[in-house]
């Protein structure tokens, strides 16, 4: 039942609004001709004012029902994800503020290349106020009776959220443009679950969404509602002029202590948003399917995505100094959450080539490139499923790699199609209902060319302040085509395969189990694809020398793209598990992850950068496609990992003050937890590291227990990894570190073929327990190095 309760304490009664509404309307009138350049100030003469206000509000139950599969049988079944027990009050907004929304319609006309057309400007302001709900669901009937919760999700929201559409030919049209404001500021969105104890709340908070956009907006037959810059608009996230955080801004917490802050801001060229639905003959996820008693799974000829479903679609350009627009050039930030923390804005961001179609052999001065770099998301797909396990697209790179032997009964691939199907719950017959969020053929190209420390608006002292001119290095991590599901179900914790992550005394990982606390049940997956066969597009991680290079006539001068790090990363993460909020930090327990990497390790210059100095023969250039080969390649690096693992993300202290509390290496994110490696099948855990010619020295068929206590940490000019290993944390026979087999493998080559004969053992290594620390600090500097 919902309650609206004005100031005055009168009922506002819905039919009397719908008529005062239709006899506005009848009223209104078309405005005079305007130009173009007067659409943003138009005003009508006429038009419809709402002004909508209350005090608290009730909602029993409100659902998304969306057709799946069914996992036995045949057809769909209808699930419902429900919000139950919502309520909307005043929270602590101010005396003088009311809770509510004013809208504003005008229709007007204008003369456009001797056409009249008719346009309209919608504006409104909201102040949401807070808002609750008492339960978060995905049920396979209405009544949700037999159900968990994920816990509660709340929302607080005191500043008018703003939004403003002015259209200049009808409401939908891919000719003629749209302009679309919204401003979100400082809203708040969390999960709130209960332990035996408490409430702790994973939460969002000081977010910020402050767009301003030039574009078309039409409907697309294949993609619903298209929101399109075109090549003669923009998307423009304002940074806020008082507080200077990013024009997007995420910032996350658990209990009001920071984990991160990530954002973004600048002017998107080229972008692009689809909202519609899935369509019917998309097998996204396979084929719904339940466990046997046996274990065995049993699969139906209903596919799990239902005949309803949603489907997104984002891409975008981002732009850099190369666009010439005085400070808008996109940027982005990753830095600590919370109150006076450090941070770190990226700028600068280009694609990964710095010329096309170098091969190597040319000398003369070659302009840079005018691509962009960008992000683009083919497909992100959410729906309601009833299944025990889903797929991810198979990443064939992967699948063709091999361990070691290349060839005969010794012979074992990285990966097999069984690592790409996904178990969302290891449960009986009966499958917990899930939501799944899937991401389908991700690229996200781009490298930073230059960087900068940061801090949060609360650091004030100059001592304090990173300096503000940026640095001349930059960070890439270019991802190429990512594919990924994220499956969520509620859940009690059992204080079998639940577990709180701590330290004990002597700083060892210690896992205490834990039953009846609200979390949410997860599965997730995610691979990546190391290049393209142009070798245009990579997934690496690499870091980026951006000093001066004047190798150029004229005095022209651009960075010198020295790179180093990790590059081509063929990657599959997979496991499943739950996720609580106990004792104020984020737990992840996951009875079951396979982590699979093959990558190289690489340094040179980027595709198609000029070098420093040019040799005395040849050309001058790195060729544009140097990553589709072996240029640069220091090793290779194979990972096989597979077990079950705890840890939890522990947020930082909260710092009431800047002064004597800031200080070095206090700004972190802890990770700690153990995991416990799976050794029942051969070769399932093993790390390698392969030469050039492909000679592979492998430290095969680990097994035991890893305890890791690791903090990341910004600092106002340096960046720290600090690590600490513990062997054997529980100082039991089974947790031994143990790699059974040192193999060497040697390589020979015939025809421009390798191949890996079988392995040469060199022994065995045991580490019954002990600890290992180490520290790495980076801190950029532009000056020559000085022995």
């Amino acid at each position: 039942m919902k309650k609206m309760k004005n100031k005055a304490e009168k009922k506002l009664i819905l039919s009397t609004l719908t008529s005062c509404i239709i006899a506005s309307i009848s009223q209104a009138h078309a405005l005079q001709a305007m130009s173009d350049t007067d659409m943003r100030a138009v005003d009508g003469q006429d038009g419809i004012n709402a002004s909508i206000n209350y005090e608290n509000v009730s909602i029993d139950k409100v659902a998304w029902i969306d057709q799946s599969g069914k996992a036995t049988g045949e057809g769909e079944q209808s699930l419902a994800a429900t919000f139950g027990d919502i309520k909307i009050s005043r929270g602590s907004l101010a005396a003088d503020k009311k809770l509510g929304a004013n809208l504003s319609l005008d229709i007007y006309s204008s003369v456009q290349q001797g056409a009249q057309n008719t346009g309209l400007k919608l504006s409104s302001d909201v102040t949401l106020g807070k808002i609750s709900t008492g339960s978060m669901m995905v049920c396979k009937d209405s009544s949700c009776s037999t159900d968990a919760s994920m816990g509660s999700l709340q929302i607080e929201s005191y500043n008018p959220i703003q939004f403003n559409l002015l259209t200049t030919n009808g409401l939908f049209n891919r000719d003629s443009k749209t302009y679309l404001d919204l401003g979100i500021k400082n809203l708040k969105i969390g999960i709130s679950q209960k332990d035996q104890n408490k409430e702790n709340i994973l939460a969002m908070k000081d977010f910020n969404f402050n767009l301003k956009s030039e574009g078309y907006m039409y409907l697309d037959p294949e993609n619903g509602i298209t929101l399109a810059t075109g090549k003669d608009g923009f998307a423009n996230f304002i940074r806020d002029e008082i507080t200077g955080r990013p024009g997007i801004n995420l910032e996350f917490t658990v209990n009001n202590k920071g984990l991160m802050q990530a954002g973004a801001s600048g002017e998107i060229r080229n972008g692009l948003v689809q909202f519609g639905a899935t369509a019917k003959d998309n097998n996204v996820l396979g084929k719904a399917n339940t466990r046997a008693n046996a274990g065995n799974v049993l699969m139906s000829n209903n596919q799990i995505a239902g005949s309803t479903g949603i489907k997104l679609k984002v891409a975008g350009e981002f732009t850099n100094d190369g666009d010439n627009i005085n400070g808008r050039a996109t940027t982005l930030e990753l830095g600590g959450g919370g109150s006076y923390a450090y941070g770190f804005r990226f700028e600068n961001i280009t694609s990964l080539r710095t010329r096309n179609g170098i091969t190597g052999n040319e000398t003369g001065d070659i302009g840079l490139t005018t691509q962009r770099a960008g992000l683009e998301m083919d497909g992100i797909y959410i729906n309601l499923v009833d299944s025990h396990q889903v797929e991810l697209p198979q990443n064939e790179a992967l699948m063709n790699t091999y361990l070691g032997t290349t060839s005969g009964a010794k012979a074992v691939k990285i990966a097999n199609a069984s690592d790409f199907i996904q178990t969302i719950a290891n449960t009986s017959s009966i499958n917990p209902a899930s939501a799944v969020i899937s991401l389908r053929n991700v690229d996200f190209v781009a490298l930073s060319r230059r960087g900068q420390f940061i801090a949060t608006p609360d650091v004030t002292d100059a001592r304090l302040l990173p300096s503000t001119t940026p640095a001349k290095w930059g960070l890439g991590l270019p991802i190429y085509n990512l594919n990924s599901n994220l499956a969520f179900y509620a859940k009690k914790s059992d204080g079998k395969t639940d577990f709180v992550p701590n330290l004990n005394g002597q700083r060892v990982p210690n896992l205490n189990p834990v039953a009846g606390s609200e979390r949410i049940g997860f599965s997730a997956s995610i691979s990546t694809q190391g290049v393209n066969k142009d070798g245009s597009k990579s997934t690496s991680i690499l870091l980026i020398d951006g000093a001066d290079n004047k190798n150029y006539a004229n005095n022209v001068t651009t960075p010198t793209d020295y790179y180093i790090g990790l590059r081509n990363i063929d990657m599959l993460l997979n496991g499943y598990g739950s996720i609580g909020f106990e004792d104020g930090q984020l737990n992840v327990s996951m009875p079951d992850l396979k982590m699979i990497m093959s990558a190289q390790l690489a340094a040179g210059y980027l595709p198609g950068a000029k070098y420093k100095s040019c040799p005395s023969t040849g050309g001058c250039y790195a060729p544009s496609n140097n990553f589709a080969s072996n240029y640069d390649v220091l090793s290779g690096i194979k990972i096989r990992l597979a077990g079950d693992i705890n840890f939890a993300l522990v947020p930082r202290a909260i710092l009431t003050d800047q002064f004597g509390l800031l200080k070095e290496n206090v700004n972190a994110l802890n990770i700690v937890g153990i995991m416990n490696l799976n050794s029942s099948s051969n070769m399932n855990n093993a790390i390698q590291i392969v030469d050039v010619d492909g000679s592979t020295l492998g430290i095969d068929n680990l097994s035991g227990s890893i305890g890791f206590d690791n903090n990341l940490i910004i600092n106002k000019d340096n960046v720290g990894f600090h690590y600490s290993f513990v062997f054997n944390p529980k100082k039991k026979p089974e947790g031994v570190f143990r790699a059974r087999d040192v193999n060497l493998y040697p390589a020979t080559t015939e025809n421009g073929v390798t191949a890996v004969g079988n392995p040469q053992r060199l022994g065995e290594i045991a580490i019954t327990g002990g600890r290992l620390d180490a520290n790495l600090t980076l801190t950029p500097r532009d000056t020559p190095f000085i022995f």
